[in-house]
């Protein structure tokens, strides 16, 4: 029986313990000594870099260096990590679909997680591929591509009821998971009360009318469904590097619910609110029409532009709920607040409040 891997902090990877996770992938080399290096700010979980060093020659599938994934040391950002299932979500995809799901994403070496949701993983360092930045945004033709691969990523689990059916897999019983009322309310409370400078006339006259109605916003929505990433945005993405293709990372919010919510959530950020306007139904149009190329039946762009309506509301969902649940940076609070009257500005540009009762 092959000896369990041990689930480990970053200060706790030692080179036995990587040449161990690598030879369970078939990598003969043994790790001789490892430098470690931080890889972002981490909101919600830590990131680090372990550059190797082997004994002897190495053969060529041994990488020079990998990337681990790991618990929060913030204590508040651990256990909303833990409790609302975040963790648990990225390590079963790691260990469940992404060899399945289509869309580009590192090879995975080590996907381990217990009773206690403490986890670690280990991936593929995708450098020289640079990570995206939510301020700086996307260029029409990044745009397009992550498009492309978000359509391949939702077309590859299009109303798969198989999946859905699985035990580990989080069916949120409304439009969105993780986000009950009270914590919106309690949340856009907390922004109208600390985050005031940020609080523009729009933003505010749609924060009001979505948080006042969110239990009916996030009622059940019909079929199709599909799986989906739910924080689909270039600081999770990796641009360049030797392929074309864009490299999506940090799953921890991924489930299986409604069609629309990954555009929406992507479209609502990456262009200053003209350009979005300008470009948001060509780019549209033309994840339709890769979803159709990939198999996926019955679905009109109307439909598709009716659900990219509904879900403009679920980026001010996710980025005023994150002021309460995750680690407190000065970078975090402006990123959120651009995700956050992002999304309200493109509702109101979709006519998305008119959804909502008054």
């Amino acid at each position: 029986m092959t000896e369990a891997l041990a689930i480990v902090t970053p200060d706790q990877v030692t080179p036995a313990w990587i040449t161990q996770a690598l030879s369970r992938r078939g990598v003969d080399a043994t790790v001789e000594r490892l430098r470690m290096e931080q890889v972002g700010t981490g909101q919600l979980g830590e990131t680090r870099r372990f550059h190797l060093q082997y004994k002897g020659t190495s053969p060529p599938d041994a990488p020079k260096s990998v990337v681990g994934k790991f618990p929060s040391a913030n204590a508040v950002a651990a256990e909303s990590g833990k409790t609302m299932g975040f963790y648990r979500s990225e390590v079963m995809f790691y260990r469940e679909l992404a060899h399945r799901a289509k869309i580009r994403t590192p090879a995975v070496y080590v996907a381990e997680i217990d009773q206690a949701n403490d986890f670690t993983l280990l991936l593929e360092d995708m450098a020289p591929a640079r990570q995206g930045d939510q301020f700086k945004g996307c260029t029409f033709d990044e745009a397009r591509r992550a498009l492309k691969e978000a359509a391949l990523l939702h077309a590859a689990f299009w109303n798969d009821r198989e999946l859905m059916a699985q035990p580990w897999l989080y069916v949120p019983e409304g439009a969105q998971g993780f986000y009950t009322t009270e914590l919106i309310e309690r949340s856009w409370d907390h922004v109208c009360k600390h985050y005031t400078e940020y609080l523009t006339p729009e933003f505010k006259r749609v924060g009001d009318k979505y948080v006042r109605n969110h239990a009916y916003w996030n009622r059940p929505r019909e079929f199709p469904k599909c799986f989906s990433h739910n924080d689909f945005r270039p600081d999770n993405m990796l641009f360049g590097g030797p392929s074309e293709r864009i490299c999506v990372v940090d799953w921890q919010t991924s489930n299986f619910l409604g069609s629309g919510m990954d555009v929406a959530y992507f479209l609502s950020g990456i262009f200053d609110r003209q350009t979005r306007k300008t470009h948001e139904r060509a780019l549209l149009k033309e994840y339709h029409e890769d979803l159709l190329q990939h198999g996926v039946r019955d679905y009109s762009f109307d439909h598709l532009m009716r659900d990219y309506a509904h879900y403009s509301f679920a980026v001010i969902a996710v980025a005023i709920a994150a002021t309460l649940i995750v680690k407190r940076t000065e970078r975090g609070d402006k990123m959120l607040m651009h995700m956050a009257i992002g999304g309200a500005l493109q509702a109101l540009d979709n006519d998305a409040l008119d959804d909502l009762p008054d």
